[in-house]
């Protein structure tokens, strides 16, 4: 059977940015903030990586959040291919930067998941629970 696409946000999804201080003031010009951020929902992230054909899809400001963006992930999570990450710049919308055909996006950012369901055969699922508790919810589509 063919595995489903799920694309995975990682500011507030997997990576804890909100638990950060003045996170909004310094993401675009600290050094190396991006890799400093704690993981946060890794069993249900190893899960979803294990069962769904897994992107992840994050907004960066530029070159160098982009670099510890992906030194995190490869930190974290080793298991997700270079290829299956995509990181766009601020002010563009993820649903025209998709790999597939459709997906299933997992954002806690509610702008991001209504531009992604205007593409025929997505669904999005707004993260505001830990993702082992949405997991249910992706199970329901395979």
């Amino acid at each position: 059977m063919k595995k489903i696409n799920v694309y995975v946000d990682m500011d507030g999804v997997i990576a804890d940015f909100n638990g950060e201080v003045n996170a909004l003031e310094r993401f675009k010009k600290e050094k190396g903030f991006f890799k400093k951020l704690k993981p946060m929902n890794e069993n249900g992230m190893k899960k979803i990586i294990k069962d769904f054909n897994t992107f992840i899809i994050s907004i960066s400001p530029n070159k160098r959040a982009d670099k510890d963006k992906r030194e995190w992930l490869k930190q974290f999570f080793p298991e997700i291919k270079d290829e299956n990450i995509i990181i766009i710049r601020n002010g563009k919308r993820k649903v025209d930067y998709m790999k597939t055909e459709n997906g299933i996006l997992l954002d806690d950012y509610g702008k991001n998941c209504k531009e992604w369901n205007t593409k025929k055969d997505n669904f999005s699922i707004k993260v505001v629970k830990p993702l082992e508790e949405h997991y249910n919810e992706l199970i329901a589509f395979k």
